[in-house]
């Protein structure tokens, strides 16, 4: 009996098709279901609720008289009470609630670390609740220094080459929100496009209101000027790598210039023969020129432009190894040296001992000894340079005979200490001017995430990491203190060779003191960067050079010293005629000069009180007008002063001291003493009283010592331009005190004048010139007249102050006219500060 057949089953398929395909939808359907997290992330905000809520946005470019375009962005929301943030918006600014709120109304909620580099606000939102609503507004702004993409607030600049493309990234929560207002000023510069049709244009303002029809995207393409778009473009490439030559130029042409006068020097001694404080003082400063050419070249060229591994770590440790050494200090001071580059070296070039990588930046944190090692590493560079440049301040002091650096040695267990002390001054600032400038750029994020703190602390390390790469720069920048110092040094050495006094430096004392003027008096008064770029940095170091020697040629042809005496064949100039000997019988000359000037005056007034007649006056005042001849010249004919030129002149033109060393040195003094008060109100004016100033330098890792320097630095280019006017005392044009420093003043104006020239055609600020120019003249003018009493200061117990001295020196006339050109000086220096505050304030 046969089996019967098997029917399929037809239906059984069709059953597990079915279930297949259920389950596949469902593994569907829960895949794209949100996670809890994701869920939170998208309803955190409730935009459902904030469809009420109105927004003002504005924002505003400043190009004009900057080097930098400022882009000023407000926002301003108004929500309602029932937003389930709203109240979150009147806590304190360090609270989660209050930055989760306004992560809502400004930001996008997908990312919760927000890293804004461009992004600056000087002060905290402004926040204030009325009835059922909530006002929150916050303002931004940014200086567009680069190019690529830019934010602030919800305003996003493309800067590009020529053409800057403006537009509007509205928040999530609030896309349905109602946006009243909108505007957009850019300056009057030309607007290429737009989209979409704003609803009013009027001069360089665009307005748009809330379209009925959506919230289409705003954008807005803009034509910048040159300047702008030129600064913009100074960080890339090939722009940063020009602009770097041009700075390396005015460092390299000084060091170059330095060791060509100091080759000079050496070979045209000022006597007979060199004597051993020229060999020395001429030997090191040649050596600090080409030291500080081949480190220049490393820091300015090879540093910028090296990426990539630890290697810039390791030569910023070997260079300031190489700073102390090269300075030949004490053993003690070597070994220590030695130790510290030998841990810097080991630190940066074996980072895998500590658990680092080769590589940077890092990605991520470093452990607790990787820590310990970055701060190591950075202590031990800033140790080094900081001990280099002052190993080489007291050795090109010391060998020029300086009294300051025979008195105090270079002692590791002093100096060292005291380095040690402003090392760790300075790396705590670093490190809590990184944390300020941390909280700017996140001060948004979500800091109560594990990897806010990830990123948190690898901002820090890379910070550390970092510093060591700016010090050899910064360090770098401050050399020229030392070029003054070495060319001091030479000058005093090459003056107290010459075995006569000589009515100033000459030949190579001449290159030696305008390359001093050139570095330390006009290098930080001048602005060697125009539109972003250092590319004519070099350039200013020639035309101040040039300007000392035009200045020289002048006082050859009207200086008092410099013009022939009369009644004579060969006419020698008068200051050929003084001696050591004569000095004080000219001083002598000169008073009773004065005297008889005094009675000649009191006769004409028809007074008598010595019984002298006037012509028993006059021919006594003919001989004193009559002048010894040269020495060496035994029979001459005696000669006559200039007709123009009175004994009292010639007195004055000579100066206080027999050697025009002693001339530059004391006034050298007078103007540092003079010069405190306006180096206070300088660094005020153009640092402190500045808008933003402290919101910048609080997040600068230098900017507090800066600070400091910046008095330092303006004290010693007082300094710098009294010793100039003193060793040009007697070379300069004028009879009187003031209207030496007057000459030197209007080389000094005239050179500041050529750079305000430049940012008026790059079209950026003119900064503080007048103020400079002005503040000068009267640290000068007061240098002058304090020099004029110095001239007879014998007499100076015969009078009750040096007001009264002077009122002897210049007569009643000439010292009223004088008295009035400082009062005149110091009210146009105050009327400046004041205005510039103004300024600031109303820009601020």
């Amino acid at each position: 009996m046969s089996r019967p057949a098997v029917r399929p089953e037809r239906g059984r398929p069709a059953r597990w098709a079915r279930c297949a395909a259920l389950v596949l939808l469902a593994l569907i359907w829960w895949g794209s279901w949100p996670t809890p997290e994701a869920v939170a992330a998208a309803d955190d905000c409730h935009p459902e609720q904030l469809t009420r809520a109105t927004v003002d946005a504005s924002t505003r470019l400043d190009y004009h008289k900057r080097a930098f375009a400022v882009v000023h962005g407000t926002v301003t929301v108004k929500v309602p009470r029932n937003w389930s943030h709203a109240d979150d918006l009147l806590l304190s600014e360090n609270s989660e609630p209050y930055r989760r709120a306004l992560r809502c109304l400004l930001r996008d909620q997908e990312n919760r670390l927000y890293h804004r580099n461009d992004e600056w606000r000087e002060k905290r939102p402004r926040t204030a609740a009325e009835g059922p609503w909530v006002t929150a507004q916050y303002e931004t702004l940014t200086w567009v220094q680069h190019r690529g993409r830019v934010q602030t607030g919800p305003w996003v600049i493309d800067v590009g080459a020529h053409e800057w493309t403006l537009t509007l990234e509205r928040p999530p929560a609030l896309e349905n929100a109602q946006w009243q207002g909108i505007e957009a000023d850019v300056g009057g510069l030309d607007v290429l496009q737009f989209s979409p049709v704003p609803k009013s244009v009027s001069n360089g303002k665009l307005v748009w209101g809330d379209p009925a029809g959506g919230h289409p995207p705003i954008t807005m393409r803009i034509k910048v000027p040159w300047q702008r778009a030129w600064a913009a473009s100074a960080a890339s490439e090939p722009w940063k790598i020009v602009s770097d030559v041009g700075l390396a130029s005015l460092w390299l042409g000084a060091s170059l210039v330095v060791v060509v006068a100091a080759l000079r020097a050496r070979g045209h001694p000022t006597g007979d023969t060199v004597t051993d404080l020229e060999k020395g003082a001429a030997r090191w400063l040649l050596r600090w020129g080409l030291l500080s050419g081949a480190i220049g070249l490393v820091v300015l060229l090879l540093f910028p432009h090296w990426d990539g591994g630890r290697w810039q770590g390791v030569i910023g440790v070997l260079c300031g190894w190489a700073l102390v050494f090269f300075a030949r200090p004490r053993r003690s001071v070597v070994l220590a040296a030695s130790v510290v580059a030998v841990v810097g070296v080991l630190l940066e070039s074996v980072p895998a001992l500590f658990g680092q990588p080769w590589r940077l930046p890092l990605v991520n944190p470093p452990s607790r000894y990787g820590f310990t090692a970055l701060v190591l590493v950075a202590v031990a560079v800033l140790w080094l340079w900081l001990a280099g440049l002052v190993a080489w301040a007291w050795r090109l002091a010391r060998e020029g005979g300086m009294s300051w650096a025979s008195v105090t040695p270079w002692r590791l267990s002093r100096t060292g200490a005291v380095l040690g002390l402003i090392v760790v001054l300075m790396v705590g600032w670093y490190v809590w001017a990184g944390e300020q400038a941390w909280k700017r750029v996140t001060w948004l994020s979500d800091q109560t995430s594990a990897e806010y703190d990830l990123r948190h602390l690898s901002d820090v390390a890379n910070g550390l990491i970092g510093f060591p790469l700016q010090i050899p720069l910064w360090s770098y920048t401050h050399t020229w203190v030392l070029i003054g110092i070495g060319i001091a040094a030479l000058l005093r050495a090459r003056a107290l060779a010459r075995p006569e006094p000589w009515m100033g430096p000459v030949g190579v004392g001449q290159l030696l003191l305008a390359t001093f003027f050139a570095v330390v008096v006009m290098a930080r008064q001048v602005s060697i960067s125009y539109a972003g770029n250092n590319v004519l940095a070099g350039l200013w170091l020639v035309l101040s050079i040039v300007a000392l020697y035009a200045l020289l040629a002048v006082g050859r042809r009207l200086s008092v010293l410099t013009q022939p005496l009369e009644g004579v064949p060969v006419s020698p100039a008068v200051g050929e005629t003084i001696t050591e000997a004569r000095h004080s019988e000219l001083t002598d000359r000169a008073r009773r000069y004065r005297e008889l000037h005094t009675q000649l005056r009191q006769l004409d007034q028809g007074k008598n009180e010595n019984g002298l007649t006037r012509h028993a006056v006059e021919q006594e005042l003919d001989l004193l007008h009559r002048w010894r001849p040269p020495r060496g010249a035994p029979g001459m004919e005696r000669p006559w002063l200039p007709s123009q030129v009175t004994v009292v002149d010639v007195a004055l033109s000579w100066g206080p001291h027999t050697n025009w060393w002693d001339n530059a040195r004391r006034a050298a003094f007078l103007a540092f003493c003079f010069g405190v008060p306006l180096s206070l109100v300088l660094v005020w004016s153009t640092n402190v009283n500045r808008p933003y100033w402290w919101m910048k330098v609080a997040k600068d890792p230098t900017g507090m010592p800066d600070l400091l320097w910046a008095f330092i630095g303006w004290q010693i280019t007082w300094a710098g331009a009294g010793l100039v006017l003193g060793a040009l005392w007697r070379l300069l044009p004028g009879r009187r005190g003031p209207v030496r420093a007057l000459s030197l003043v209007i080389t000094y104006g005239v050179l500041i004048g050529l750079a305000t020239l430049g940012n008026r055609l790059t079209d950026q600020e003119l900064g503080s010139a007048a103020t400079y120019i002005l503040t000068m003249m009267l640290v000068l003018t007061l240098t002058s007249l304090a020099m004029d009493a110095d001239t007879f200061r014998c007499e100076r117990h015969f009078w009750t102050s040096r007001v009264s001295l002077l009122l002897s020196i210049y007569q009643l006339r000439g010292f009223s006219t004088i008295i009035a050109w400082v009062l005149v000086q110091a009210i146009a220096v105050a009327t400046l500060l004041n205005t510039f505050r103004n300024i600031n304030l109303r820009g601020h």
